[in-house]
C-alpha cells in the first residue's frame, strides 16, 4: 500500500519530512506534529543538524514507532559528531527488522569504520532472509482481483474476499466453490460479519483501481449491509466525510468502527443508527487503517500509516497514543486485530511488508511471515479460532496511481494464507 493512491497514502505521508502540513482545523490551528514535521522537513533543507535534532526528540513521542524519525536522528546525530547516539538508533532501526542500506547513506561515512556499525550492516542482512510461519489456505479463482478484505461466517463455514478491482465480494466454501455474493458500484474495502444478526458489512468507495468506475464518483463512500444469507441490500450509509471507508471492526454487540484514510476520521455506527458519528477531532490521524477492540471491548485501537497505534477510550473519547519499545516499528500498519495478549499486524509500509505479532504492552514482537516470493503485498486477515488467515499478493503493486496495469506485468494470482497462533 505504499506505492499506489489508496486510503493507506495521503499522497506525502507515508514518509516524515516530506511534506509541509496535513490538516488544518476548523480554528484554522494545526496538530502539533504537523508543526514540528514542517520544522523538521526545514531543518533538513537549511541542513541545521541542531534544530533538526531538536525537533525530532520534540517530534518522536507524537509518532511513537515511526523508523523515519529514528533514521533521520541518527543522521543528525551523526552529522553533530554525536557517534554513540547515531549508533544507537541506527541499532533500533536493525532490531525493528527492517531492512536499510546503511553505508549507500554518505551521512553516515564517520560511522563506516566502527565495529558497532558493521555489527550493524550485518543484522540489516539477518533482516533479508525469508520468514515463513503460513501455509496455504485457499487460491483466488479468478485472477486481478486486487482483493483487500476477508471476513468468516462460521455458521456456514464461508469466507468472503472483498475485490476493488471489479467491485464485488466473492463467496469462498472451498478452492472449487467459489462464487460472486455481491456486485457493487464501487470498489469493496473492508468486510465485517455480524453472525447474530446474519448481517455481512462492506466497506465500498471510489477508487481509480477500478475497472468500471465514473470519475465523478470520486471521493463518495459508504457502507454496505447485506443479508448474510441471500445476498440481498439491506442497507446504504452515507459517509459524513468525503474520501474512502476503507477498514473496520464489529463489536459483539453489533457496533460497527470505521476509518476513512484519506482525509483521516475515525466514525461509529451504533446498533440500529442510520448515521456514522465521528469519534475522533480533525487532524489527529492523517491515515487511520483497520480499528481493533481490547477484548473488554472499552478500547478501540486505531493504527495509523504515520502515527503509530492510538488507542481511545470509548467511554470518554480520550485518545492516547502507545509507546512501543524503541526497536519497535508502528508505522505502515494496514491490518491490526487483538488475540490474547497479542496484536496482530499486517504491516505493507515497511520494507519488507511482513506480518507480525507484537505483545499489548508493545515490547516484544515477533516476525511470522517475511521476504517470502508467496508473501507478495498483503492486506488484511481475519481470526479463526487460533488460525489468521490473511490475503497474500494482492496485486496492489501492479498499479500505478491512476489505476492502470503497469506495463510488462502479468494476471495476478492472490492467495489466502494461514498462520495457527498457538
Amino acid at each position: 500500500m505504499k506505492s499506489r493512491l489508496r486510503l493507506r497514502i495521503l499522497s506525502c505521508a507515508a514518509l516524515v519530512l516530506s511534506c509541509a502540513a496535513f490538516v488544518l482545523l476548523a480554528a484554522d490551528t494545526e496538530p502539533r506534529w504537523v508543526v514540528l514535521n514542517r520544522a523538521a522537513g526545514q531543518a533538513v533543507k537549511a541542513k541545521d543538524y541542531a534544530k533538526l535534532r531538536e525537533t525530532l526528540l520534540a517530534l518522536k513521542p507524537l509518532m511513537p514507532g515511526n523508523p523515519s524519525v529514528i533514521y533521520k536522528l541518527a543522521a543528525s546525530d551523526a552529522a553533530l559528531g554525536d557517534a554513540p547516539a547515531a549508533l544507537a538508533e541506527l541499532r533500533n532501526l536493525a532490531g525493528m527488522g527492517l531492512i536499510y542500506d546503511f553505508p549507500a547513506d554518505a551521512g553516515f561515512s564517520p560511522l563506516r569504520e566502527s565495529g558497532e556499525f558493521a555489527a550493524i550492516v550485518k543484522h540489516i542482512d539477518e533482516n533479508k532472509k525469508p520468514v515463513s510461519h503460513s501455509s496455504p489456505a485457499f487460491t483466488l479463482g479468478e485472477r486481478d482481483l486486487i482483493p483487500e478484505d476477508i471476513a468468516y461466517d462460521a455458521k456456514m463455514r464461508r469466507f468472503f474476499v472483498s475485490s476493488v478491482r471489479q467491485s464485488k465480494i466473492v463467496m469462498i466454501g472451498g478452492e472449487k466453490d467459489q462464487t460472486d455474493f455481491a456486485k457493487t458500484d464501487w470498489p469493496v474495502l473492508a468486510l465485517r460479519v455480524d453472525a447474530r444478526r446474519r448481517i455481512l458489512w462492506a466497506a465500498t468507495g471510489w477508487l481509480p483501481q477500478c475497472a468500471r468506475c465514473e470519475a465523478s464518483d470520486k471521493d463518495k463512500t459508504s457502507l454496505l449491509a447485506f443479508d448474510l444469507d441471500s445476498g440481498a441490500l439491506k442497507q446504504r450509509i452515507a459517509s459524513p466525510v468525503h474520501g474512502l471507508l476503507g477498514d473496520m471492526t464489529i463489536s459483539r454487540a453489533g457496533e460497527m468502527y470505521v476509518s476513512e484514510g484519506i482525509n483521516g476520521a475515525v466514525l461509529r455506527l451504533r446498533l440500529r443508527a442510520k448515521k456514522l458519528e465521528r469519534l475522533d477531532v480533525p487532524g489527529e490521524f492523517p491515515s487511520p487503517q483497520t480499528p481493533a477492540l481490547s477484548t473488554d471491548e472499552k478500547t478501540l485501537y486505531v493504527p495509523d500509516y504515520v502515527r503509530g497505534i492510538a488507542a481511545i477510550t470509548l467511554s470518554t473519547g480520550a485518545v492516547a497514543w502507545l509507546k512501543p519499545a524503541d526497536d519497535i516499528a508502528l508505522n505502515g500498519i494496514d491490518g491490526l486485530y487483538v488475540h490474547g495478549d497479542s496484536f496482530l499486524a499486517v504491516q505493507n509500509g515497511t520494507t519488507p511488508a511482513r506480518v507480525v505479532r507484537f505483545s499489548l504492552d508493545l515490547r516484544k514482537q515477533e516476525v511470522l511471515e517475511a521476504n517470502t516470493p508467496e508473501l507478495g503485498e498483503p492486506t488484511h486477515g481475519t481470526i479463526v479460532g487460533d488460525t489468521f488467515y490473511f490475503i497474500a499478493n494482492s496485486g496492489w503493486d501492479e498499479y500505478d496511481d491512476q489505476g492502470k496495469k503497469k506495463a510488462g506485468g502479468g494476471a495476478v494470482e492472490s492467495t489466502v494464507r494461514k498462520i495457527v497462533l498457538r
